[in-house]
């Protein structure tokens, strides 16, 4: 099932290092691709210079004036247009173990890995001229943690970013944090951005240290590029990069249509994640293609997410965020600058605590679509959850929606993963969950179970996988409603806790723990300076979801087994039985319902030359394509 939106978005691309930063040069090269030969997509040859390339992508940003690590929300198709115009700190071996240089020369940790000390690279300037240095990294990094959502990501991670010197930063973490360098090569707040896009009254283009710059954007529809004539890297050959003179990105969100753009030349290259398409990519004449179904890392995860609470984002009610609903949010009463909690002064009333915690639990009214605090919701209730997870078919999804492409998912982790342990997740099993729904309806005396289920519109794979879903729900007594949104609404419902369900893909990584923000939850009784929110007008125990911990799953077993996971050191088997744990315990809870693998492919035509697996800073060893195939387009070239 290709969504719209990859929704690993704003943050991450979801691979993970074990912990060591190499120079480049230190891995053995490689290629991974699903079709014969190991070279498909690699071309050594002589590159010819000049041409340009037109790509067709899923997606667009919202507003390209702040497309950038500290302030965009980045898809799929957001990673590709990034490498365009921006270069990472790092970026992964082709393994995906080990980090390389590319704007980043090294990082090392203390002890506990609380601080990791990055060197810069010197020399480097943006397409304005001006250089890159320490100030710029601290920079971005105070408008990522500024910013309204890549902010509420990247708090619970990391405390502060101080300039060492001119070319060293401190990257100062909140908890442990042993495999953090991945975050500075496969996480969005990894490209570095001119900080004068930073300010609110921005209004010009992005600016970055990348191989293209801007010529022309029109959101939603093609953006296009022109070479940055002086561009910090050259090849292994000595020459200077890119090798094209224009690159330009069209949106093309139907997945059939962006089949058919490549087929009839419209477009040169796409980024395709439907199944049912990437497989017909077989039968496509002149086309090459590579798929991620076997990369070192485990891939995003086809799912639907459940609203588990029913309410809005606690989190954000905490904050305040839904004043204007008449929620009148509590971190306001806490008194700035205390370091220790004193329930007499800091305590919010409980008037506040209780409007907060039950007056924004409702559901998606199906009639009129919108959020409904006067509605009892169901999808709240682990007895309906279970119902559902039985109640779809998974083998059939994958082969019915997703065209057998991939592989059938219990957790968040493929079953070769090291991380892998049989979570238990229930098999299809509809006349059990039939007696599900029958022993909530008596217990809840209702004669109806109903929820509604956000897809993506303009997309036809996302309304064939939801008449799968009503089919298969409709046979044991759950009747659904599609809400078809534009794929930002989409988004914000979910960010803002205004859903019910939703069809969603995240997750994955060679290392689980750049899912940490996704699961995280707080205490929601214990005092702020123990990292609680102060709330003892709560039930004893209770935990709050993260702002981005989207199904709003507070669990104390995942939290408590994620910071074990954190400190552990890479690989040992702490740190591997803690990151089984969190895995068993969503399939006894199902805030997700899993599908299936998403596969990623990237599909070209025959006279583009080599567009996989870009190489790191040295400009000979291969890297980590990320997301699934969003090439290093400054080494693409057509013959």
């Amino acid at each position: 099932m290709s969504s719209t939106f990859d929704r690993r978005s704003f943050l991450t691309h979801s691979a993970a290092t074990l912990g060591g930063v190499a120079m480049a040069g230190s891995v053995v090269d490689g290629l991974l691709a699903n079709v014969a030969g190991a070279t498909v997509g690699v071309n050594k040859n002589k590159p010819k210079l000049g041409g340009s390339l037109t790509v067709g992508l899923i997606s667009d940003v919202p507003n390209y004036h702040v497309f950038n690590g500290s302030q965009g929300k980045m898809d799929v198709s957001g990673f590709c247009v990034a490498n365009a115009l921006y270069d990472p700190l790092f970026v992964m071996s082709l393994s995906g173990k080990v980090a390389l240089p590319m704007l980043a020369l090294s990082a090392t940790h203390n002890a506990d890995y609380t601080v990791w000390t990055i060197a810069l690279r010197q020399g480097v300037k943006f397409t304005n001229g001006d250089p890159f240095n320490a100030a710029v990294c601290v920079a971005n990094f105070a408008a990522a943690q500024k910013d309204a959502t890549v902010g509420l990501a990247v708090q619970p991670i990391i405390a502060s970013v101080t300039a060492v010197d001119a070319y060293t930063v401190a990257y100062n973490m909140v908890i442990p944090f042993s495999a953090f360098p991945v975050t500075l090569a496969e996480q969005q707040i990894a490209y570095m951005a001119h900080p004068t896009s930073f300010v609110s009254t921005y209004t010009g283009s992005p600016i970055g240290t990348g191989p293209f710059k801007v010529k022309s954007w029109q959101v939603g529809v093609e953006s296009q590029f022109t070479k940055n004539t002086g561009y910090w890297r050259k090849d292994g050959s000595g020459r200077r990069l890119p090798y094209l003179s224009a690159i330009n990105f069209k949106t093309i969100v139907d997945d059939a249509s962006r089949n058919q753009a490549l087929q009839s030349g419209g477009v040169d290259v796409i980024l395709q994640q439907a199944g049912a398409q990437i497989a017909a990519l077989k039968k496509m004449k002149g086309i090459s293609y590579v798929t991620d179904i076997d990369a070192p890392r485990d891939p995003s995860v086809n799912c639907l997410i459940m609203n588990t609470t029913s309410t809005l984002n606690q989190y954000f009610c905490w904050a305040g965020e839904f004043a204007a609903q008449g929620v009148p949010g509590t971190l306001p009463y806490y008194t700035p600058g205390t370091t220790q909690y004193t329930a007499s002064k800091n305590a919010p009333p409980t008037l506040v605590q209780e409007t907060d915690y039950l007056g924004t639990l409702g559901a998606v009214n199906p009639s009129t679509l919108q959020w409904d605090t006067t509605l009892k919701p169901v999808v709240n209730d682990v007895t309906i959850r279970k119902a559902c997870a039985m109640a779809i078919n998974r083998a059939t999804y994958f082969k019915v929606i997703d065209g057998s492409v991939g592989a059938v998912a219990d957790g968040i982790y493929r079953k070769t993963s090291p991380f892998y342990r049989n979570p238990g997740y229930p098999a299809y099993n509809p006349a059990k969950a039939k007696a599900l729904v029958n022993a909530y309806k008596s217990a809840k005396g209702v004669s109806k179970v109903s929820f509604v289920i956000d897809t993506v519109s303009g997309n036809s794979s996302a309304n064939q996988a939801f008449a799968f879903f009503q089919q298969q729900l409709a046979a044991v007594g759950i009747t659904v409603t599609q809400r078809q949104l534009v794929q930002s609404t989409l988004i914000n419902n979910v960010i803002y806790g205004q859903y019910d369900c939703s069809t969603w893909n995240q997750f994955g990584g060679v290392d689980p723990s750049l899912n940490y923000v996704w699961f995280l939850s707080l205490s929601a009784t214990a005092s702020p300076a123990v990292g609680g929110l102060g709330m003892p007008a709560l039930p004893a125990g209770t935990n709050i979801a993260g702002a981005v911990n989207f199904a709003h799953q507070a669990d104390v077993t995942v939290e408590n087994s994620m910071l074990r996971a954190l400190a552990a050191s890479p690989g040992s088997a702490l740190q591997k039985a803690s990151w089984e744990t969190v895995n068993t315990q969503f399939a006894r809870v199902f805030p997700y319902l899993w599908m299936d693998t998403l596969v990623s492919a990237t599909a070209a035509r025959k006279n583009v030359q080599n567009w996989v697996s870009g190489t790191a800073a040295d400009g000979t060893t291969r890297c980590l394509s990320p997301d699934g195939g969003s090439s290093r387009w400054d080494q693409i070239w057509k013959s």
